[in-house]
């Protein structure tokens, strides 16, 4: 029986041998590459047929004992939150959940730098860190810059309102008093 990492260096070999499995007619417009069943009945490629392309069998698969680890035999691990780096081992290789926030993922890579573990996502912490550092507080200066500019319009409209209501008051005033004189007028007549 072989080992785990004879079964990965054998995997990585197949691999590199293995074709590139393409739908029928991939080359089209309109069509991508991703593998689909041929099932037309005159398709060459449903038969089998030479030079028409290679057709997905198990003999492609790799070894089942090491389905789904990573080129170095490690498990891939998903982490979402501080929570879950707790449980990762030495043969765990961690997965940064993409739908993270910024802040929350940088606090989980420094935790990560600090426990030494290993990443697939980025291959330089230092720089993914500052990079991160970088977006967030860009993202926080123009939000606050947002802000001071609303502030400064609401209170420059403030500063504008009264003197207009002043004026718009008077005016109303006395159309409303020009109407109430007709109406009595007329009602007189």
């Amino acid at each position: 029986m072989r080992t785990e990492k004879e079964l990965v260096e054998l995997r990585n070999e197949m691999k590199s041998n293995k074709p590139k499995f393409r739908r029928q007619d991939w080359f089209l417009k309109g069509l991508n590459e991703k593998w689909r069943k041929p099932k037309g009945l005159d398709s060459k490629l449903r038969a089998r047929r030479r030079g028409k392309g290679a057709h997905i069998s198990p003999g492609y698969g790799s070894p089942s004992k090491v389905r789904g680890l990573s080129r170095e035999g490690l498990n891939f691990v998903f982490v979402r939150n501080l929570k879950d780096l707790d449980i990762i081992g030495k043969d765990d290789l961690i997965v940064l959940n993409g739908n993270l926030g910024a802040r929350k993922k940088i606090e989980i890579l420094k935790k990560i730098k600090e426990k030494k573990l290993k990443m697939f996502n980025f291959n330089d912490l230092e720089k993914a860190i500052k990079k991160f550092t970088d977006n967030f507080e860009a993202r926080k200066k123009e939000k606050e810059e947002k802000k001071k500019q609303k502030t400064q319009k609401e209170s420059e409209k403030e500063k504008a309102k009264p003197k207009e209501e002043i004026k718009e008051t008077d005016e109303e005033k006395k159309k409303r008093e020009q109407e109430e004189k007709r109406r009595v007028l007329e009602g007189k007549a």
